[in-house]
């Protein structure tokens, strides 16, 4: 009749029930396995199997009834004499969680049961578990970091190398000194707006800066596009080198291409006066200039030399939207396709008299090729 003829002290704890004269088991357990029927006979077959029980919800105090419910395993054992089956059992628990879920204690598991080991162990598993889990999320963490950190990097270096040459860039970057180097032969462009301080005198200063970004930028495109390099801007000066900081046997080729393109470029600009195009003087000049970078905050790579006056010379010296050119740039590009008339002989301020020229077109590029358009 499944009668509970005694209970352990700590199953009486666990289940108050127990407690109570002439209770039947099963109206406070029910066989989670093996699925066999709750009778004697039926526990006697499967005698050698392990018995799973759990508390019925019913029968537990009003206090259990948020809880989980208590599983016990354990071995069954017949004892013929006395005509008893004896169920030598302790709970079903695998975590610390599961343990504080039921309010019970590690003290409640009998010593000798595996049981506490096996909740130690899981413990143990867990934690390790949390804290692979964790190195894998600083881990992504850090992934995540590094990438953005590569983004900025990029943009810093971008911003720098838009300053200064790349090489002389990062020779400042592993913190060495930066030698000053003698080119023999490179290609100076200077340019500027003609009636420049006119124009400044009658518009706002955001209109004079908005026409000036919208120009250089056009030129900064270009200076791309014909691979030379921007050296700096003055106002509305601007002025580029061919083959420098690297030498190329094409720098006054290029540099004319360039020059082209900005004749081009300015005509899109509006002047914000007369609201007619911008008109810009250009002059090129061919010859030896020293290069290095000068200052510690700010650093700038500067060209040194008279060819840097020269080049500055044709320009001031110039016409309106037209490309001057001195007789060593002349004879750089005399022979690439390039068609040039002869301007003759002009007086240039701390040089004297020279023979100059004004360079057309390029008798093989046509605009959009200039432009570096598709």
């Amino acid at each position: 009749k499944l009668r509970v003829k005694q209970a352990g002290v700590s199953i009486q704890k666990i289940v108050p029930g127990l407690q109570t004269m002439g209770i039947c088991l099963d109206h406070y357990f029910s066989i989670v396995h093996p699925e066999v029927p709750f009778t004697i006979s039926s526990i006697q077959k499967f005698i050698n199997s392990q018995f799973v029980f759990q508390t019925r919800r019913e029968m537990m105090p009003e206090s259990w009834k948020q809880r989980p419910m208590l599983e016990l395993r354990g071995q069954m054992i017949w004892m013929e004499s006395l005509q008893c089956m004896l169920y030598l059992c302790s709970p079903l628990l695998r975590t610390l969680h599961e343990l504080e879920e039921r309010q019970m204690h590690i003290a409640d598991i009998a010593p000798h049961d595996v049981t506490r080991d096996l909740i130690l162990l899981n413990q143990q598993r867990l934690a390790e578990m949390e804290l692979s889990n964790q190195l894998e999320r600083k881990k992504e963490e850090l992934r995540i970091l590094s990438k953005h950190l590569e983004e900025e990097k990029k943009k810093t270096e971008a911003l720098l190398y838009a300053m200064l040459p790349q090489h002389v860039a990062n020779q400042l970057k592993e913190g060495k000194q930066v030698e000053a180097g003698e080119f023999k032969e490179c290609t100076i462009l200077f340019s500027d707006v003609v009636t420049f301080t006119n124009i400044c005198a009658q518009c706002e200063p955001i209109q004079i800066v908005l026409m000036l970004n919208s120009m250089y930028l056009q030129f900064d495109r270009l200076t791309t596009v014909h691979d030379v390099y921007k050296v700096e801007t003055i106002g509305d000066a601007y002025m580029v080198v061919g083959g420098v900081p690297v030498p190329v046997p094409t720098h006054a080729e290029r540099v004319a291409n360039f020059a082209l393109g900005m004749i081009i470029a300015a005509k899109g600009v509006q002047n914000p006066v007369s609201g007619n195009p911008i008109q810009i003087r250009v002059g090129i000049h061919t010859g030896p200039v020293l290069a290095g970078v000068v200052g510690e905050k700010m650093p700038r790579y500067c060209l040194f030399g008279d060819t840097v006056n020269i080049a500055s010379r044709m320009e001031s010296h110039g016409v309106p939207s037209k490309i001057h050119l001195s007789s060593s740039a002349y004879q750089c590009l005399k022979y690439k396709n390039f068609e040039m008339i002869e301007r003759g002989e002009i007086e240039v301020k701390g040089k004297g008299k020279m023979h100059t020229y004004f360079l057309i077109r390029n008798k093989t590029a046509a605009e959009n090729e200039i432009m570096g358009r598709p």
